[in-house]
């Protein structure tokens, strides 16, 4: 049974993750949940087997909703970058432990670029592992706000598959850095339960992939985050 429609601003704080293989299933997602989800993420999988394609599809399915391309840039960040925004991306990512300033530089770029023409053209940096350089990530903050001002850079951060720490101890280990980003999300198979803690700690944006994609409802699966927000007040904003 479809649950009652979840007013949008209740997942403001939801990416949800489309990494499936298929394009005929992730249309099949998105369609459900189109007038509820702010982000969308084109997960590597569908980017690797739908190919830039899949943004254009699934944009006119949601167009409401941001769109992040999950390209994992590692090099050639401004010919990447370029050609994902091109597509219709309004986000893409990059991995921060294996980018240097050179590709950090052409992502930033590209997206200034595309600012520049009246487009919304955001970077997240993703952390990909548990470990994280604080310093690294403020060097590429900093370049970005010097740079790049008009881009909207993001941080994303991983919960350790094993032994993982609270949500308070991952926004933490970043220290100051995080004011450098507009936004600092987490990812890592969350559930509805975590939502609360994870907003509570700090953080901005819950990247949830499986906990919606797999479920026999995606459709009660997104509101049951939406009621979980509902119920746990806000953590103070870090980036103030």
């Amino acid at each position: 049974m479809t649950s009652s429609p979840t007013p949008r601003d209740a997942l403001d704080h939801i990416q949800l993750a489309l990494d499936l293989v298929s394009l005929g299933d992730a249309s099949v997602l998105t369609t459900l949940v189109a007038k509820r989800v702010r982000r969308l993420e084109i997960g590597t999988p569908l980017v690797l087997s739908a190919g830039l394609s899949a943004v254009r599809q699934l944009r006119t399915i949601a167009p409401g909703a941001e769109i992040v391309v999950d390209v994992k840039i590692c090099d050639a960040g401004e010919r990447i970058a370029r050609t994902a925004f091109s597509a219709g991306a309004d986000i893409v990512t990059a991995v921060a432990a294996a980018i240097d300033h050179t590709t950090w530089r052409g992502i930033l770029g590209a997206a200034r670029e595309r600012a520049s023409n009246g487009y919304s053209a955001g970077v997240i940096l993703d952390t990909i592992g548990p470990r994280i350089d604080p310093k690294s990530l403020a060097d590429f903050a900093e370049l970005a706000a010097t740079e790049a001002p008009t881009v909207r850079t993001e941080l994303c951060i991983h919960r350790p598959k094993t032994g993982s720490p609270s949500f308070a101890d991952l926004i933490a280990e970043l220290g100051e850095t995080a004011a450098g980003f507009a936004a600092v999300g987490i990812a890592g198979r969350l559930s509805p339960a975590d939502q609360g803690p994870a907003l509570a700690a700090g953080f901005d944006v819950l990247v949830v992939g499986s906990a919606i994609a797999d479920a026999v409802d995606p459709d009660s699966a997104l509101a049951a985050f939406a009621q979980h927000t509902n119920s746990t007040p806000n953590g103070k904003d870090h980036h103030q």
